[in-house]
């Protein structure tokens, strides 16, 4: 019963119980294991040695001092706060859990089982090697930096940034909540299993080695940041967000082994890399999303676009697809005019406005019918199988097209260089054919 100070200049295995209103000090070079179940309340200090608790209740209730080194070889809930200048060693196969909001600033090595971080602060200030597992349950910002051999894991419903230059090698694990990388080598080294959701958002470029996005699991790709891997796998039910903006490198990821596609592709920022310009020939923009040294495997399922720049011209859509040699997916644009394909994010609208005064469009294509748009909010009555020429420019059609519900010309000149070049309906001039 420790009702004032007990000072434990030894080595060994003090397995005695102890109790009381008392502290604790653990003194001497020498490494000293408390395994008993204790309830003293005064707290322990380590000025000396290593102090190895074997039972999570071994330092009682109160805080640790720790200016040497305390070694937890014990699983469960630490709930104690731990200040000073020393460090932490969690060693052992179980779990133990960290909750308390800690500011020793020695740093944590972590040889052996799992170490459970509940607290964002639960580390303290120092770097973390770890050799083991490392989950971390918590939200926040977590800068310790972290090295070792062993792996990370993010769990919990909680959003929780990684800032700091880490070099681990072991795998990174998403399983819960949200994980955001704010330094290109925020998540070490290893592959990454995204089963939650992952933001990767720093300017620059991460490199992991095998990126998997599971059934379920969002992978966002931040403005400016690109990736580079050995492998990308996008799972069925999962989904690749790519945010893009002016100074987003080509390609966003690349993979110098297998692409393996599914899921849903969800695309932001698209004026800002493809041409806005209304008076464009028909060689339109490409911007390539992912490039692969191998073969893509698989598609996505669906694709999203937003944040097309109000500039962009009416008949610009915006399509995603395989290029032709299998190995990159790129972001490619297409005219109204017959972008009801079924790979195009949107469907054609029917307007068609050229408002450069200097400018000239040519595009070789067939006009045929389409099907009319699904977007009520671009609409204009159009059916998707007539041609209505309006203002006061020329249009000249000189393909074989195929459309049937008709030619109207309602202003500026209509020039037809082949004979079937209006179709198979009836003709409306108004102005000048």
């Amino acid at each position: 019963t420790d009702n004032a100070t007990l000072e434990l200049n030894a080595g060994g295995d003090f397995a005695n119980n102890i109790g009381g209103t008392g502290s604790v000090v653990k003194s001497g070079d020498k490494t000293l294991t408390l395994s008993g179940t204790n309830t003293y309340t005064g707290g322990t200090t380590i000025s000396g040695g290593t102090l190895v608790a074997s039972n999570v209740n071994a330092l009682g209730s109160g805080n640790v001092t720790d200016n040497a080194t305390l070694e937890l070889s014990t699983g469960g809930d630490f709930a104690n706060n731990i200040g000073g200048t020393g460090s932490v060693v969690k060693s052992g196969d179980e779990t133990l859990t960290l909750s308390g909001a800690n500011s020793y600033t020695g740093g944590t090595t972590i040889s052996g089982g799992t170490l459970v971080a509940s607290n964002v602060e639960a580390l303290g200030t120092g770097d973390v090697t770890d050799n083991a597992t490392l989950e971390l349950n918590t939200g926040g910002d977590f800068d310790n930096a972290i090295s070792g051999s062993g792996q990370v894991v993010k769990s919990g419903d909680k959003t929780l940034t990684l800032s700091g230059a880490n070099s681990y090698s072991g795998a990174t694990t998403i399983s819960g909540g949200t994980l955001i990388a704010t330094h290109v080598n925020a998540l070490g080294t290893g592959a990454i299993d995204n089963r939650a959701s992952l933001l990767l958002d720093a300017s620059g470029q991460f490199t992991v080695t095998d990126l998997t996005t599971e059934s379920g699991g969002n992978t966002e790709i931040g403005a400016g940041s690109t990736l580079q891997a050995t492998t990308l796998t996008q799972k069925s039910d999962s989904t690749l967000t790519i945010n893009l903006n002016s100074n987003t490198a080509d390609p966003v990821i690349h993979a110098a082994s297998q692409v393996s596609l599914a899921g849903t592709l969800d695309i932001t920022g698209v004026g800002d890399v493809l041409d806005s310009d209304p008076a464009s020939t028909d060689d339109l923009d490409t911007f390539t999303l992912i490039a692969s040294d191998k073969t893509i495997a698989g598609d996505f399922e669906k694709l999203t676009v937003a944040g097309m720049d109000a500039d962009l011209a009416d008949f610009i859509t915006v399509d995603g697809r395989i290029d032709d040699t299998g190995k990159q997916y790129e972001l490619t644009t297409a005219l109204t005019w017959y972008a009801d394909r079924d790979d195009a994010v949107t469907d054609a609208h029917g307007t068609f406005n050229l408002t450069n005064a200097d400018g000239s469009f040519a595009v070789n294509t067939v006009l045929e019918n389409v099907d009319a748009t699904l977007d009520p909010a671009s609409a204009t009555g159009w059916d998707g199988t007539s041609l209505i020429k309006q203002g006061a420019g020329t249009l000249i059609l000189n393909a074989e097209n195929t459309y049937t519900g008709g030619t109207t010309i309602s202003g500026g000149t209509l020039v037809a260089t082949n004979v079937d070049a209006l179709g198979s309906g009836d003709v409306t001039d108004d102005a000048t054919l």
